[in-house]
């Protein structure tokens, strides 16, 4: 694949997960402000159990998009249209089976959370079977999408999903504010899920014809591989479940009235390494192509690349809720909010940075067919994730869950360097010094600019006048060019230095011509 339409394909998955940070950063101003605390609180749990549907994909959209672009490099139309049916065939099973346990889940909702107010007991469960069925019933149609990431068409889900969640997130808004229900908010959240889904079978209809999706083609061959491509992503799905897809139910165990607190601190978090992951998931049908003709060295520089790149994006996303994270919050939600939800971003964003510095190496894997080689991390760092988090909530209350993220974030990325990636056999790599470089130069490169920023006082203040905010905003300014700059100098080598001007002077001739 081409560097052009990898830095498309780049962008496209960017703005779609821009639209998704967009709308997790604009609703809670609102609805802080519209819903009772208690409503919110049982909004956010809401959200969170109805999030567990989507587990259900047990990385069949992955597979999906992994097989499609396989077949088509290597011109096998007919494999590729049985594992589009199959796949389909088995996330209409795994959809009938959500809908059991959301029926479930919203029947004893009171029981698994003693302390919400009974007032919201009964509009909770409705507001849970009417999110959680919609998310069944979208289930098949994330095959749809996973299609146009096989066929390199980034841009249409990226469409699809980026304006459905802004509508959606503006009608949420809107329902809020003239009936204060959560029930009316679930129901227009429902209908955005099943819009979305309709919407990508649709374009799938118009725009890639030439897959042809029959119950005729369904295979048990079929099925059977793909069940066992996704078995080491089940794994990983539920280490990621145990990692913070819990979170939240563990912490409305234990203290319900901080639910708010971290999953405002998570959604600001998200930001941070849901754009991080729209970009890098562009390079699974690359590094697919690159396995597909048993290029391991190209693998390998492939991992080595996209850590680097991936470690910079970490650094320019983490830096401003570092050094302004109290002020962001306080312009945000209100110092109210704020006081009580700082502490939590700050160990969340180094959590988040710590987790994703593995998340390169885990999507080679995963394009090479190899996931099951590393089940194992995943699955290693929920239970830590969890027991610490239970261990600690219990006792130092909701802070507990943020340090055992940490601790979680910690045992991943070192099992992947040095346990997995000695026993990978798909990627070439002499040791694993390379990956320390990759991960270690982006982090010295913004190590001036903190020390010198932390001797500033008063860096972490909500400003009061014109000239605080402009004294901020000079400040973060002056950070984030300083550190582009060493970057720039440093990171990036003199062979990337020499195309990016290459580009850049091409763009203009192109546009003064």
């Amino acid at each position: 694949m081409s560097r052009i339409k990898t830095v498309k394909n780049a962008f496209a998955n960017l703005c779609r997960g821009g639209a998704a940070a967009l709308v997790t950063l604009i609703l809670p101003p609102f609805l802080t402000r519209i819903l009772s605390p208690d409503a919110y609180n049982t909004w956010l749990l809401i959200l969170q159990l109805g999030t567990y549907v989507s587990l259900l994909d047990f990385g069949i959209q992955t597979a999906v998009g992994r097989y499609v672009a396989h077949c088509n490099e290597l011109g096998d139309k007919k494999k590729r249209d049985s594992v589009v049916s199959t796949a389909i065939g088995i996330l209409t099973f795994a959809g009938s089976l959500a809908l059991i346990g959301v029926a479930i889940t919203a029947w004893q909702l009171s029981n698994l959370f003693p302390n919400m107010p009974i007032a919201l007991q009964q509009d909770a469960k409705l507001a849970l079977l009417v999110v959680g069925s919609s998310l069944a019933f979208a289930l098949p149609f994330n095959v749809f999408g996973a299609i146009f990431i096989g066929l390199q068409r980034y841009d249409v889900p990226a469409w699809i999903i980026g304006t459905s969640r802004l509508l959606g997130g503006f009608f949420v808004v809107l329902v809020a504010n003239t009936s204060h229900s959560i029930v009316m908010m679930s129901l227009v959240m429902g209908t955005a899920n099943l819009l979305t889904g309709i919407w990508q079978y649709l374009a799938c209809r118009q725009i890639a014809r030439e897959i042809h999706i029959s119950t005729r083609k369904l295979s048990k061959t079929t099925a059977i591989e793909i069940i066992n491509y996704c078995a080491g992503l089940l794994i990983w799905t539920l280490g990621m479940l145990l990692v913070s897809g819990l979170d939240t139910a563990v912490i409305g165990y234990f203290d319900y009235e901080s639910v708010v607190y971290y999953t405002l601190a998570a959604n600001v978090t998200m930001f941070v390494t849901g754009l991080q992951s729209s970009v890098l998931s562009t390079i699974l049908p690359n590094a697919t192509e690159i396995n597909a003709r048993g290029d391991r060295i190209g693998l390998g520089k492939l991992l080595i690349s996209s850590t680097r790149y991936t470690t910079v994006m970490l650094v320019f996303t983490s830096m401003p809720l570092l050094l302004g994270g109290r002020m962001l919050l306080t312009l945000w939600v209100g110092e109210n909010y704020a006081s009580n939800t700082v502490m939590l971003l700050y160990l969340l964003v180094i959590a988040g940075f710590i987790r994703q510095l593995g998340a390169p190496y885990a999507t080679i894997m995963m394009a090479a067919g190899e996931q099951k080689l590393i089940m194992l991390s995943p699955l290693i760092e929920g239970v830590v994730n969890l027991a610490s988090s239970v261990f600690l909530v219990s006792r130092i209350g909701v802070i507990g869950v943020a340090i055992g993220t940490i601790i979680g974030g910690f045992i991943s990325v070192s099992l992947h360097f040095f346990y997995n990636l000695p026993r990978t056999k798909c990627i070439v790599l002499p040791d694993v010094y390379p990956l320390i470089v990759a991960v270690g130069k982006p982090i010295l490169a913004v190590l001036p600019t903190l020390v010198l920023y932390i001797l500033i006082p008063n860096s972490d203040q909500f400003p009061t006048d014109i000239f605080g905010w402009l004294q901020i905003i000079a400040k973060l300014t002056v950070a984030m060019f300083s550190t582009a700059t060493i970057t720039y100098f440093y990171v990036v080598t003199g062979k990337e230095r020499s195309q990016f001007i290459s580009f850049i002077k091409k763009r203009l001739s192109k546009n003064m011509a």
